[in-house]
């Protein structure tokens, strides 16, 4: 009797109990395919923040710039580059790139496939997009306005939006597939004063856009080495550069093209064109090259501490500030730390 009574008893508290477990199971599913149970982890405030690694930093105005990095890590800066506080951010991947299209409205991406954007200038990210069961970064950001962007990165990923980010699109070019070596790691994006969008990468990989991304076609290669970063300047010169110190330019939308020999091998990472004209380009293994004349002159310098450098914006035709290995630097044309 005491049996039978406990058997009963132990039915009664399981047969909820399974069935609230099998609620559970139920909405975790549900709760992982809409995306419900992704709590947001924030990137931890650390106060040696600009002194670790970060990939890009971009200008926005005369006094205002920010930089993203390892660890969900965003520092922004009101007064010239001069003092830098870390930002509110709902990630703890490495940021590879950040774009703003003016002074408030910005986006960065990274590891993770992940997608933030800033409403107040870099104080504060929200998190628009993030897939890491992906496991491709995404390696750079473009936006035409503050609604039309394209988010491009490893393994061919290519995602757009028509309304700033609340919505983004996997989009897929059978003209960018190689039959024999599929789609490249996207590397690169930027666009010429004539409205052309160009696209560099993997393998030599180059493409032009001219519908602001509707559609792209493939060039040819005239080199078949990995491109890292695309410039073009004010003048609509085209300088891809990458692995092993290559830079290439073309004067003429692609039609031939030159190798600036600088006899380096350090890979290049980024580049801006000066006020001026002039050109900077910043790389691995504490390498600069200084460039005059759309690159008819240049100088490769090497930084004392070769510290490796991932990107650089201008201050002054004559102070830059760069980011990279160890975080934020105030240098020279000569790429040598100065004071500021």
């Amino acid at each position: 009797m005491i049996k039978q009574d406990f058997e009963t008893l132990k039915g009664q508290i399981l047969q909820p109990l399974g069935t609230a477990i099998i609620l559970f199971l139920f909405f975790s599913l549900v709760a992982l395919q809409w995306g419900w149970a992704e709590e947001e982890v924030y990137a931890i405030h650390e106060p040696l923040v600009t002194k670790s690694l970060l990939l890009d930093i971009t200008k926005t105005s005369v006094s205002h710039f920010v930089a993203v990095g390892e660890r969900g890590h965003i520092v922004y800066s009101f007064d010239g580059g001069n003092q830098w506080t870390q930002a509110s951010v709902p990630t703890r991947s490495t940021l590879t790139a950040v774009f703003f299209i003016n002074s408030k409205r910005g986006w960065a991406v990274g590891h993770d496939a992940v997608i933030l954007t800033t409403f107040d200038g870099g104080k504060s990210w929200a998190r628009q997009f993030y897939s890491p069961e992906k496991e491709q970064p995404f390696m750079d950001i473009w936006f035409k306005d503050t609604n039309t962007g394209i988010a491009i990165g490893a393994y061919g990923m290519y995602m757009a939006t028509t309304d700033g980010g609340e919505n983004w699109e996997v989009k897929y070019f059978a003209t960018l597939d190689d039959p024999d070596f599929g789609l490249p790691h996207f590397n690169g994006i930027a666009i010429t004063n004539e409205n052309v969008l160009y696209m560099v990468g993997e393998a030599g990989f180059i493409s032009r856009s001219n519908n602001m991304g509707e559609s792209w076609t493939s060039l040819d290669r005239p080199y078949i080495g990995s491109y890292f970063t695309v410039l073009i300047t004010k003048e609509n010169t085209l300088f891809p550069a990458g692995l092993r110190g290559n830079i290439w330019r073309s004067k003429d939308q692609t039609a031939s093209w030159d190798k600036l020999e600088t006899a380096s091998v350090a890979s290049v990472n980024s580049a801006i064109q000066l006020s001026n004209g002039d050109i900077f380009f910043v790389c691995m293994d504490g390498v600069t090259v200084y460039c005059q004349n759309e690159g008819d002159e240049y100088k490769v310098n090497l930084r004392s501490d070769r510290v490796a450098l991932a990107a650089v914006v201008e201050k002054t035709p004559n102070h830059l500030i760069a980011v990279g290995e160890k975080g934020i630097m105030h240098i020279g044309l000569d790429g040598q730390n100065i004071d500021h």
